[in-house]
């Protein structure tokens, strides 16, 4: 609802599909959000509420966020019609391969979705001023020293997926001005050698 509420009060700059499709890409690529809520499952839930709309008949039973979020997405339209039309163009959309991020890039939620630990990596370079790359990845890790494993492996599971998902020389530098590959490749390295001096 929030992804529908978003696209409709963008006063034409978004695109409900495109949207949508961020969401499904974003859905599958996340094991744990398939696991708990699959596409297949969220359309099913919002054919649901329309046929408790159409019974109650309104949306008086709802939580009242709720309700606000069914009224700015519908606009004009019945709050049934539009959830059941919601539910059937996600289907259609989730029936077709999701495109590569070249044909549609990343949003922003997106991207924070799948990158948390880079995007909060970017906080913690401008900390650091001018310091050397390799030094602020090693300060970052060993700030956690010695329970460092966890965040040790969100970074360089988000770089090693950035590198994949993003081959190119710029890899991220488009959301984030210092992950280049060549620096996502570093942080990598860096956090490995950090693992194997301390912990192996």
């Amino acid at each position: 609802m929030e992804i529908a509420v978003v696209a409709q009060e963008s006063k034409g700059e978004l695109s409900l599909d495109d949207e949508i499709q961020r969401y499904i890409r974003a859905v599958t690529g996340d094991w744990l959000a398939h696991w708990n809520c699959s596409v297949y499952a969220a359309t099913g839930i919002l054919e649901i509420i329309a046929d408790h709309i159409e019974c109650t008949p309104g949306l008086e039973s709802f939580p009242s966020h709720f309700q606000d979020k069914v009224k700015r997405a519908s606009g004009d339209m019945d709050p049934a019609e539009y959830l059941r039309m919601l539910a059937e163009i996600t289907r259609v959309l989730d029936r077709q391969p999701a495109p590569e991020y070249w044909e549609l890039p990343m949003g922003s939620r997106e991207f924070l979705r799948t990158f948390p630990y880079l995007f909060g990596f970017d906080g913690i370079l401008m900390d650091e001023g001018g310091q050397d790359f390799a030094a602020a990845v090693r300060a970052a890790v060993t700030s956690e020293h010695p329970y460092c494993h966890e965040r040790a492996a969100a970074y360089t599971t988000e770089a090693q997926r950035a590198l994949v998902l993003f081959p190119g020389p710029d890899a991220l530098k488009e959301r984030l001005s210092w992950a280049s590959r060549s620096h996502l490749q570093e942080l990598i390295d860096t956090v490995n050698e950090h693992m194997q001096r301390e912990h192996g």
